[in-house]
């Protein structure tokens, strides 16, 4: 019998069936061990898929464990490591707190200097801030126009806060306007003469005024030969100065304090004590009737002699003065630029710079309005006004050309440079600039301010208030 036979009658496998029987329990397991592999991976993969979708719980989840595994790793920091990060920590804030307090120190420092250098400039009368070539000219309709005096207009004032303007007229009144609003505040109205009971007021054409460098006292000159003193505030008349025996043509307030220098069309200056209702003392020099009048800090003024040609320096406390030639006509206005510099005008159409140490003008531009008159008979329009921002390169002069004309001062003030003109129709007799150089007052008249010469029947007694815009600075490249 057969041994296979033999091996199924057995119930045993043969050799072959049983590799064959091997070999298939192989791929069984195979097959399984497949199966697994295609599971764990299924799974992975959905664990994967559950990730990105639910990446918010997990991180929620996350989060305990981190601050439970950056627990284990601080309790297994020794208290030696510990102090040493704590002292690394500290000292780094020390640093930064130092680095932070020397900023804030140098830039204190360069302000500070910056400060000290124009105050030192300021004093010496050297500080000369460039600001004449960022202004712009107004537009004509962003000039404002304010009505209310009968006659020319001949002189003004701006409070030193820059809130109101005083003007005065030919009609002897006084008005205070609101410069935001443009409304009359007050008005000081005309006093006849010899009358008795009524409010003390002006009875002639008031030609000059003057204000405190706080505010607080208003003094204005008549052709009378009176000075009143009033509170500038409210308005109220507070004391009358007499004493100079022809017209008071110029007034001027020493800057801190309320010492008041006064000149007249009988030669003289006076200095009184405002606050103590004195009178100091009287200067004499000038050969002619004494136009204009100014004065800083220093103690000390600057005149305008009129037809003498001269201008003078008055050192108060010495009692001297210091005489400069220049111009060929009247010499009708003054205005100081800072403490050693001044620019003055002529009826020869001439704006000057003068510098204190020399006699002789620094700049002289001639015909600085332009002729008048037929061809061959030309003759210079007056320059009836000038004013100048303090401390800067800016100057502005008036005419009755129809324009007010801004120059700008070269470097030392040895040039003067026109800007720009602003259309006025009539005589500018009076022009300032407010403290913060952000608008120019010009008090307009059909006349000019000390005679009857000419009269333009097109022009409008009133106060021009034009405001003076600053042109952009350019943008460095990339920014």
């Amino acid at each position: 019998m057969p041994a296979t036979a033999v091996a199924r009658k057995r119930g045993k496998p043969a050799s072959g069936v049983r590799a064959g029987a091997g070999n298939g329990k192989r791929r069984r397991k195979a097959d399984c061990a497949g199966d697994k592999a295609k599971a764990k991976a299924k799974a992975k993969g959905g664990d994967k898929m559950n990730e990105e979708i639910s990446s918010d719980s997990e991180s929620e989840s996350l989060a305990p464990r981190r601050a439970e595994e950056e627990e284990e790793e601080e309790l297994e920091e020794t208290a030696q490591e510990k102090k040493l990060r704590l002292a690394k920590l500290y000292l780094e804030q020390l640093r930064q707190q130092e680095e932070e307090k020397a900023e804030a120190r140098a830039f204190e420092e360069d302000q500070v200097a910056g400060r000290l250098k124009e105050d030192v400039l300021e004093q010496r009368g050297r500080l000369q801030k460039s600001v004449a070539k960022e202004i712009q000219a107004p537009a004509p309709g962003d000039i404002r126009i304010l009505r209310g005096h009968q006659l020319s207009i001949t002189c003004l004032v701006i409070t030193p806060d820059d809130l109101a303007i005083f003007s005065a007229a030919k009609d002897c009144t006084i008005i205070k306007w609101s410069v935001e609003s443009g409304r009359k505040l007050h008005v000081i109205p005309r006093a006849k003469k010899g009358a008795e009971g009524q409010p003390p007021g002006h009875s002639s054409h008031v030609l000059c005024m003057a204000i405190s460098s706080d505010g607080k006292y208003l003094a204005s000159g008549d052709r009378s030969k009176l000075i009143l003193i009033w509170e500038a505030q409210s308005c109220r008349h507070l004391y009358t100065f007499t004493g100079h025996r022809d017209a008071v043509s110029g007034l001027a307030f020493r800057r801190g304090t309320h010492q008041l220098y006064s000149t007249s069309h009988d030669r003289s200056v006076k200095v009184w004590n405002v606050a103590e209702n004195s009178y100091v003392e009287t200067l004499f020099g000038h050969q002619d009737a004494v136009a204009a009048l100014d004065a800083l800090s220093r103690e000390c003024c600057v005149t305008a002699g009129g037809r003498d040609g001269t201008v003078r320096v008055w050192k108060i406390p010495e009692e001297s003065q210091l005489v400069f030639y220049g111009h060929q006509g009247s010499i009708d206005s003054i205005q100081l630029i800072n403490e050693e510099h001044m620019v003055s005008g002529a009826d020869d159409g001439s704006v000057a710079l003068w510098g204190l140490s020399k006699k002789r003008p620094l700049a002289l531009q001639r015909a600085a309005h332009g002729l008048r008159g037929e061809p061959g008979l030309e003759q210079p329009f007056w320059v009836s006004s000038v004013a100048a921002l303090l401390n800067t390169d800016l100057v502005a002069t008036g005419s009755h050309s129809s324009c007010v004309r801004l120059w700008q001062c070269g470097e030392g003030f040895r040039q003067l440079d026109p800007l720009c003109d602003i259309p006025l129709v009539g005589f500018i007799n009076s022009l300032k600039f407010s403290s913060t150089g952000d608008f120019l007052v010009a008090g307009v008249g059909q006349e000019h301010r000390l005679g009857r010469w000419w009269r333009i029947k097109e022009a409008r007694n009133s106060v021009c208030i034009l405001p003076l815009r600053r042109a952009p600075r350019p943008t460095a490249a990339g920014s």
